[in-house]
């Protein structure tokens, strides 16, 4: 199989040598991997990086000649989500459609409901074989009341939360001192397994806040291969609530009005549009789960730049160009992949393997290279093995980067600190918040082709660790490898809405430069490991 996990040159039946940096590669604990269809043709991979977390990556090439980058991804905690349709109601509640899933000044981009009779209660039986905590999801509000919860019609079970204020049952405060701050959750027990039917109730006016709820949803812990971790996919001629959320083409929309869709799905990828019979509003994430950018929009592979007779290209996927694609195939766990068109899109396994082979050109001549680049993906690891054979008669490579990790220090949308720190292999630790404000800044580190970073979301620390390097195959032209980190790709400081991107990259530099003939191979691999802490 190729894309295997031993390293490459591990020899059968020998003792691994120890790693550097071995902490950034150690398995995070998840067991699932996922693919679904993505935006414009593109692909969504998921891998679970630990219990109940999963690292979401964006595969995507606007160009279907041209191979698929991975240019994203983003940190999401799964849990099974039984949003407001899904509840049973009693009591006077008031039905709301919120206004978009970006977090600022909006509810939560799905339905809620809002109540503030003491009679009003909402009603889920939640299920699942393995042991689950159980959260809240609400919208708090300057004028948020007492919330009761019950587990079987009672509270014994309720052991997250306590009385707060003397009620006599245990209960939570929806106050907000800012109203509409969305997307509030809260544990309110744990350790439950099997079917349990939860009740959500008004439980009184609070001080300070006032005598209203708003709940969005009751979630429990969730893995890949549990059915309610995204919206189901949208599905014609069916009867929608407003704010109801479906997926469609790798595109997450909510239902603008009550009514029926339409034969055809929706295609838009921004604003609202109509599926022929009912107006739907895009985004391309849903409301739920709640994720967090790790890192930027740019290429992972590979990239070169090589001078043909003066002709000066750049190749490397959707970013740099020039890589076109000859056959794709897909696989998981052995299987072809066919796009899923039931439950929530997802196809679920252990491992998926990618296959692209593509040719490398200029922009209008003949063919530079044969490629084959070769991704498997397992339970918190992405692997690349790439085999590139020179076909045309004389190149000289200005750069070769044989693995690249870009990452975001601040992530603008959250204002969070993401990533705090970044090691290499000789155990240098380079602290991004160094470098606020600069440019230019460069640190280089010779010989090295380990790197590993730590972070940080509100929920949870990750690291990740990135390896890259030569295959040991004969005549390989690729030797010496070093390793740089630019730490602020664009001056930023850690302020405002924008991300602070940073970028790490494994390139192959021989002292003596490198030019590529007709019969040469440049074989190498990179691999990014990712697990949560704690």
């Amino acid at each position: 199989m190729i894309g295997f996990e031993l390293s490459p040159g591990a020899g059968q039946g020998r003792a691994r040598a120890p790693r550097p940096l071995a902490p950034f590669f150690a398995h995070g604990g998840g067991q699932s991997v996922a693919i679904g269809q993505g935006i414009n043709g593109g692909l969504t991979v998921w891998t679970e990086v630990g219990p109940h977390h999963a690292a979401r990556m964006r595969l995507d090439q606007p160009d279907a000649t041209q191979r698929m980058s991975w240019r994203e991804t983003q940190l999401a905690e799964l849990r099974n989500v039984y949003p407001v349709g899904k509840l049973t109601l009693s009591g006077s509640w008031s039905q709301l459609q919120t206004s978009g899933s970006g977090r600022a000044a909006s509810y939560t981009g799905n339905r809620a409901i809002s109540t503030g009779s003491a009679g009003a209660s909402a009603l889920i039986t939640v299920d699942r074989a393995k042991p689950y905590d159980l959260w809240i999801n609400y919208t708090g509000r300057t004028s948020g009341g007492f919330v009761k919860v019950e587990i079987d019609g009672a509270q014994s079970l309720v052991n997250e939360i306590s009385d707060p204020a003397g009620l006599g049952f245990k209960a939570f405060s929806s106050y907000s001192p800012t109203d509409l701050n969305r997307r509030q959750t809260i544990k309110v027990a744990s350790g439950l397994a099997g079917a349990h039917d939860v009740r959500v109730s008004f439980g009184g006016a609070a001080t300070p806040g006032g005598g209203a709820i708003m709940i969005e949803a009751v979630t429990i812990s969730g893995s890949l291969a549990d059915p309610y971790i995204l919206p189901p996919l949208w599905t014609p001629n069916t009867t929608y609530q407003m704010g109801d959320e479906v997926e469609h083409g790798g595109m997450y929309y909510a239902a603008r009005a009550n009514g029926q869709s339409g034969a055809v799905g929706p295609t838009h990828s921004t604003g609202i549009a109509s599926d022929g019979a009912l107006d739907w509003r895009a985004d391309n994430r849903p409301t739920y789960p709640d994720f967090i950018i790790i890192d930027y929009a740019s290429e992972r592979e590979y990239a070169v730049r090589l001078d043909v007779a003066g002709d000066v290209i750049e190749v490397g996927g959707q970013t740099h160009g020039h890589d076109a694609l000859a056959s794709q195939d897909i696989t998981v766990d052995g299987v072809p992949w066919v796009p899923s068109d039931i439950g929530n899109g997802l196809t679920v396994g252990t491992q998926i393997l990618m296959t692209e082979n593509t040719v490398w050109q200029t922009a209008g001549s003949g063919p530079l290279a044969n490629c084959q680049i070769n991704r498997s993906i397992s339970a918190g690891t992405i692997h690349h093995n790439v085999q590139v054979d020179i076909v045309a008669a004389s190149m000289d490579v200005e750069w070769f980067y044989v693995g690249m990790l870009p990452f975001v220090r601040w992530e603008g949308e959250t204002a969070t600190t993401v990533v705090d720190t970044l090691t290499s292999e000789g155990e240098t630790v380079v602290t991004l918040a160094n470098y606020a404000g600069q440019t230019d800044a460069q640190v280089d580190f010779p010989q090295t082709r380990y790197l590993g970073l730590t972070g940080t979301t509100p929920e949870i620390d990750f690291i990740y660790g990135h390896e890259a390097g030569a295959l040991p195959v004969p005549h390989n032209k690729l030797d010496q490898l070093d390793a740089f980190v630019l730490p602020n790709v664009d001056a930023r400081t850690a302020s405002g809405s924008q991300d602070w991107p940073a970028k790490a990259y494994v390139c192959a530099s021989p002292q003596t430069g490198l030019t590529l003939e007709n019969g040469d191979i440049a074989h190498f691999f990179n691999r990014h490991v990712m697990s949560v802490v704690g």
